[in-house]
């Protein structure tokens, strides 16, 4: 397992472990201190769609991605199992982080 700047940890099988500031309590009343991540299966991605979008800048001689934190929201949700109303229980912080580090997986 490797340890990133952000404290972020990526195991052996790829999967990412964010840390959160506030334990997060799932449907099943289990404490969750961290989340574990997975790049997502075709069918959740098909489901779902894209977590972004790009956007013309420069007039249109380049462009930007926009995340759908929403969307990877929902992705986050698909690879823990844990029901979305929950996760949007964490702290701005740690969604970002959350989505964030979902969205590495689109990369």
């Amino acid at each position: 397992m490797s340890e990133t700047k952000q404290g972020t940890m990526v195991d052996e099988s790829g999967e990412v472990i964010v840390p959160l500031s506030k334990p997060l309590i799932d449907q099943e009343g289990k404490s969750h201190d961290k989340l574990v991540l997975k790049d997502p299966d075709t069918t959740t991605f098909v489901k779902i769609g894209d977590p972004f979008r790009m956007v013309p800048v420069d007039d249109g001689r380049s462009s930007s991605v926009e995340l759908n934190r929403d969307r990877l929201l929902s992705y986050v949700s698909a690879v823990t199992g844990i029901h979305r109303p929950l996760l949007l229980t964490m702290s701005r912080k740690d969604i970002s982080a959350v989505t964030d580090k979902m969205f590495s997986f689109f990369g």
